[in-house]
């Protein structure tokens, strides 16, 4: 009897691996990256972004005096500025797949800096983990690249030359 349960489960194994491996699903890859664009760019742009640029001057200020810490000691406003900025026009640009490498840089990197203000403030790494766990999403896509149903994808088929190409860092 085991061995008959045995074989039919190899049996089972054996018939339906690619249903097992979700193979299907291979079709929908530039679906799954504009999921994951649309979803992590409009949620930077909502839940981070969005008070960080209406909070004006002194909300900048308070961002950008983190830069200390990676021996940039001036212009406070700029560097919170640029957060703000990287966090809501660069989620737009990220979310439409526009220039989406060099955005998916940019915001990764104001990851790593998020990342440190909290270890830096004695935070546990259980506070730093979202900001941790987004430096892998931004930088992960940034090697992945935008898919098929971007605005970069578009230009580059209809010969315009995109964004994504060139380092702007």
């Amino acid at each position: 009897m085991a061995g008959e349960i045995s074989f039919s489960v190899k049996i089972f194994l054996t018939m339906n691996k690619s249903i097992l491996r979700l193979d299907f699903l291979k079709k929908y890859k530039d679906a799954g990256l504009l999921f994951m664009r649309v979803g992590v760019g409009f949620d930077y742009l909502v839940f981070h972004g969005w008070s960080k640029l209406m909070g004006g001057p002194d909300n900048w200020i308070a961002h950008g005096v983190v830069m200390p810490g990676f021996g940039i000691e001036a212009i406070y406003l700029f560097w919170g500025l640029m957060a703000a900025l990287a966090e809501t026009l660069g989620a737009v640009l990220f979310a439409v797949g526009l220039a989406f490498r060099p955005m998916a840089a940019l915001i990764g990197i104001t990851m790593v800096v998020a990342v440190y203000v909290h270890l830096d403030q004695g935070d546990p790494w259980s506070h730093a983990s979202h900001a941790q766990k987004m430096v892998f999403v931004f930088f992960g896509l940034m090697m992945a690249g935008p898919g098929k149903y971007s605005l970069d994808y578009v230009l580059r088929k209809n010969n315009q030359k995109p964004f994504n190409n060139h380092a702007i860092i």
